[in-house]
This record gives structure tokens, C-alpha cells and sequence, in this order.
């Protein structure tokens, strides 16, 4: 049982890890995982786990891969449009050949459902083939708790995408085109599907002169929660009179278009800490019209050790950044006989040292304590003067 225990703690905590972490929770997001390489159209479940949203092995949307020998996949593959990412992608018609409500449609299950209240951010690109006759504005991305079935390829999925194309006509056959937007969760969605949702009526579109149906390429299809694209400026610390410390914002490198705006007004991802004080950066992220921001505090304290008898820090930060982690007093004078002793505010002692050169690294048994005003006391004996001191006083441990 105690092993059981143990095991299903670290699960949590390796789950806990895991989505803590910025991670695209659509699985083969760029089409390059196959079970078969597409022989001809309308395969795109050989993308595994994609589906043309038609239930099992049916439908026609199309998987487009360089593997495949099929003279029609050849032929756009190597000759008109390449992928925007690897070696795959995905293809669909938004609108019928007569402007008929003929759709086509992609689902994908995602790795976890979606969280309740949560913000998601969704994108992916399209591109317009290069035989197509029309091209279209409606595209879009809707979210389901079940799977969805199309059981006629002749009428449009009556549901409503939560994140829309709203770039107008997407009528590039060059270039990829981004369709990118936020969301609030209802609660356990797990479904993603791709494609246009509305009636012909309401569709609006173009000629451009092709002689194909209105096939659109699909790749690099992305949803993450939009927390992940929180800026990063690190835990409150405390320096050293005189250093500095870079502030970078550290937003992911799949968000594009950010404006940053520091607690000074300055716009630029760094700032460069001279002073104590609070420090914030916001960070208005274009694609999904969103706007995250973090704070840090920066403490600064006189670091100068005095030539005797001892210089005595009143707070550290053990965070590990390299600044100020250990709590340790300072001296130049060599010391014949040294003992420093930390308390608890219960008055327990949880650390011990004979080595002024070995500070409290703010754990007791292994484990950081809680940050908070901890008493010393210590004892030290300069070797030349033989005279002992002894020193009283109270550290704050800072996180």
C-alpha cells in the first residue's frame, strides 16, 4: 500500500509538471506521424489520431505527405505547395464545387480535456491549393465533449466555432496564413474540429480563377492554455548593493506579435534592475488578443563585509539564482573556534554549522522551510586576538 502511495504521488507530481509546462495539446499537430503513407485522396486517418469527422475509415479529407507515390499528392506536394512545417499536411474543402454546402471537416481528440473557466489560445494555418476556383473567409475551430460526427457530407456541422478566421478572404496560394484566437472552457471539451461551419448563404467568398474545388491545406494546428504564455520574471530575491539583475520576459516562442510594457512605460522583453522596488511587465499577445503579465520584487542589502568581527546578513533568498542563496556571516579575520545555530520561531533548532564558510541554505531535513524571520546565534573566536564573540539576532528567509 505505502508503495502505491508513493507512486501515485509521484504521478501527480510528474502530471502537475507536465502541465505546468507551455505544450500543444493536440497531438500530431503538424501531420507527420503516419500508420501508412496516403496511396491516394481522401486518407487522412493514416494521419493518426485525425479524422475527417465522419465516424471510422469514411469521409474525404485528405492527408498530403512526401512519402506518398499517389501522382495526385506528387503533384501538389512537389511541384505547388510545400508544408509550413516537416513533411505533412492536411487538406479540406470549405466550400461545395457549385458553391454548394458540401464541407469537409478535421477532428483530433486532444491529450486532456479542457479545464472549466480556464483560458485556451488556439491557431493554425492555412493555405489556399492551387487549382482552387473560390476562396473563402470561414474557417474556423469548434470544441466538443463527444465526438463529432458528420452523417452528411452535403450539409454544414451546425455548431459554432469558437475561434473564427476574422482576416478577411484567405485567398494567398503562396504563403500561409494564420488563423489564431482565445476561449473561455466550458468544461471537458476533448474534441477539436476544423472547418467551415455555416451555410453557403452565409459564407463569404470570392472567385480567383482556378478550376478546382475550394480545397484548403491545414497545418501546424496548436491549443494550450494561455497561462503558459504568462511571462516568467523569476521569484522575489534580494541583491547585493551595487549588482543588477535582467529582467526577461521569456514569453514563448510560438507567441508572436507581443507588445511589452514595463512598470516605467518601456517597451522593449528586458529591463535591467539597478534599485529595489517592484518590478511588472505586461504582455499584449496580438494572436490571441490576450494579456499576461508577472511581478517580481528585488530587495537590495549592504553585502560589504566589515574587517572584524563579523558581518551579519538579516535576509537571504535561497531560489538558486545564484544571488544571496546561503545565510552566512562575513570576515576577514581567521577564526580559531566558530559555531552558528538557526531557530525556529517554535525555538527549534533546525541547522548547525562549525564552518563559517558553510552558510544555512534555508532546508531543514532536505527540505526548504517556509519563508519567514528565523533566530541565530553565534559564536566565533578570532584566532589572532583570542577574543570571543557571541551575536544574537533574527534572518528573514525571502521567496
Amino acid at each position: 500500500m505505502k508503495k502505491q502511495i508513493i507512486f501515485l504521488i509521484i504521478q501527480l507530481v510528474i502530471f502537475s509538471y507536465i502541465y505546468s509546462q507551455s505544450i500543444n495539446l493536440v497531438p500530431n499537430p503538424s501531420f507527420e506521424e503516419y500508420t501508412n503513407c496516403p496511396f491516394s485522396v481522401a486518407q487522412i486517418y493514416y494521419a493518426v489520431p485525425w479524422t475527417a469527422a465522419t465516424g471510422g475509415m469514411l469521409g474525404s479529407s485528405d492527408f498530403i505527405h512526401s512519402c506518398s507515390t499517389c501522382i495526385d499528392i506528387v503533384d501538389m506536394f512537389n511541384n505547388v505547395q510545400k508544408p509550413k512545417t516537416g513533411n505533412g499536411y492536411a487538406a479540406i474543402i470549405l466550400l461545395g464545387p457549385f458553391l454548394e454546402n458540401y464541407r469537409e471537416y478535421l477532428e483530433v481528440m486532444l491529450k486532456y480535456k479542457l479545464i472549466r473557466n480556464r483560458n485556451y489560445c488556439g491557431k493554425f494555418f492555412v493555405n489556399l491549393a492551387d487549382f482552387a476556383n473560390y476562396a473563402t473567409a470561414n474557417i474556423g475551430i469548434y470544441f466538443s465533449n463527444f465526438e463529432v460526427i458528420q452523417t452528411s457530407l452535403s450539409a454544414p456541422l451546425i455548431y459554432t466555432p469558437v475561434i473564427k478566421n476574422t482576416n478577411g478572404i484567405l485567398k494567398d496560394k503562396i504563403n500561409w496564413m494564420k488563423i489564431s484566437g482565445s476561449f473561455i472552457a466550458k468544461g471537458d471539451e476533448q474534441y477539436l474540429v476544423i472547418g467551415n461551419f455555416d451555410s453557403t448563404q452565409n459564407v463569404d467568398y470570392i472567385f480567383v480563377g482556378g478550376t478546382g474545388n475550394p480545397r484548403y491545406l491545414i497545418d501546424d494546428v496548436s491549443v494550450c492554455d494561455c497561462e503558459d504564455f504568462k511571462p516568467k520574471l523569476g521569484r522575489d530575491t534580494t541583491l547585493c548593493t551595487g549588482q543588477q539583475l535582467l529582467l526577461k520576459a521569456n514569453i514563448p516562442k510560438e507567441a508572436d506579435s507581443i507588445i511589452y510594457t514595463w512598470q516605467d512605460g518601456s517597451k522593449d522583453s528586458i529591463f535591467m534592475v539597478t534599485q529595489p522596488g517592484i518590478y511588472w511587465v505586461s504582455a499584449y499577445i496580438e494572436d490571441y488578443k490576450i494579456t499576461v503579465t508577472d511581478t517580481i520584487r528585488v530587495n537590495y542589502t549592504d553585502c560589504t563585509p566589515p574587517k572584524y568581527p563579523l558581518w551579519i546578513p538579516n535576509s537571504f533568498t535561497p531560489n538558486s539564482d545564484g544571488l544571496n542563496d546561503n545565510f552566512k556571516p562575513e570576515t576577514i579575520a581567521e577564526m580559531e573556534e566558530y559555531k552558528m545555530l538557526i531557530f525556529n520561531r517554535w525555538g527549534q533548532q533546525i541547522f548547525e554549522s562549525n564552518d563559517i564558510s558553510k552558510g544555512w541554505d534555508g532546508k531543514y531535513k532536505g527540505k526548504l522551510v517556509e519563508s519567514g524571520v528565523y533566530t541565530y546565534h553565534i559564536e566565533a573566536t578570532d584566532k589572532l586576538t583570542k577574543e570571543k564573540k557571541v551575536y544574537n539576532g533574527r534572518v528573514t528567509l525571502i521567496f
